[in-house]
């Protein structure tokens, strides 16, 4: 099975190797599968105003080359607009996780900021029932972002999910789970690569034939993101 990745643009991280977003960027710059970065802000504290501060020239020097998105911190806070603000005439959107403990709260600091910003924060899917939970109290048009490895971390078929929102689905976290190596390195079970023959992706790819959004391989070292675009293109 082989996949035409023109379709839609092909992300990385912006932490694939050890090092500051403009590390990251450098690295990327000569890796012409990939097209766009996602900058990672899961939290905002002083040492990273620092460093984006210090780095935003050249960051933004990148513009021309990367089509950029964003992640926002793990939770949202009103002082967060100002790095929304900091990173608007740069990114496309901006990537949010939906807070169980206060979901009409979180939709309406969302609802605020989308009046002045525009329809540009995607809701993830992240824990179980997460997403629901938040659904009800977000505009049924807003944008959403599918991740595939907590989809089959909760059993659950991102084909499947992709087809029932597809109109909503502006960017795709595409990514696999490991659990016999997660018990080894004790990292996460998924945030893994993927190896092209896998039930869930062979299903999945055909549906992204027109698909035109932002894919995201959400791995955090370039060594998983180079074998699993590999398999995108010609499947082990």
């Amino acid at each position: 099975m082989e996949i035409q990745t023109g379709s839609f643009i092909l992300s990385a991280p912006s932490w694939v190797i050890p090092g500051t977003y403009a590390e990251n960027l450098r690295f990327l710059e000569d890796k012409t599968a990939i097209s766009g970065v996602e900058l990672l802000f899961f939290i905002y504290d002083d040492e990273i105003k620092t460093q984006l501060n210090n780095e935003w020239d050249e960051i933004f020097s990148y513009r021309e080359r990367f089509v950029f998105t964003a992640h926002l911190p793990e939770l949202l806070h009103p002082d967060h607009e100002e790095l929304i603000i900091r990173l608007t005439p740069l990114v496309r959107h901006f990537i949010v996780h939906p807070d169980i403990n206060n979901p009409a709260a979180q939709a309406l600091l969302l609802a605020d900021w989308t009046k002045r910003h525009g329809a540009v924060f995607l809701t993830e899917n992240t824990n179980p029932g997460s997403l629901e939970i938040l659904l009800p109290y977000l505009d049924t048009g807003s944008g959403l972002c599918m991740d595939t490895g907590h989809l089959l971390l909760e059993g659950q078929d991102p084909a499947v999910f992709f087809k029932t929102y597809r109109e909503r689905i502006n960017e795709i976290h595409l990514h696999g789970i490991n659990s016999e190596k997660a018990a080894v390195d004790g990292r996460l079970r998924d945030h893994r690569s993927f190896g092209g023959n896998e039930g869930w992706l062979r299903q999945l790819l055909p549906l992204l034939g027109d698909y035109r959004g932002v894919v995201n391989l959400e791995m955090f070292s370039w060594e998983e993101i180079e074998q699993s675009i590999t398999s995108l293109i010609t499947p082990e």
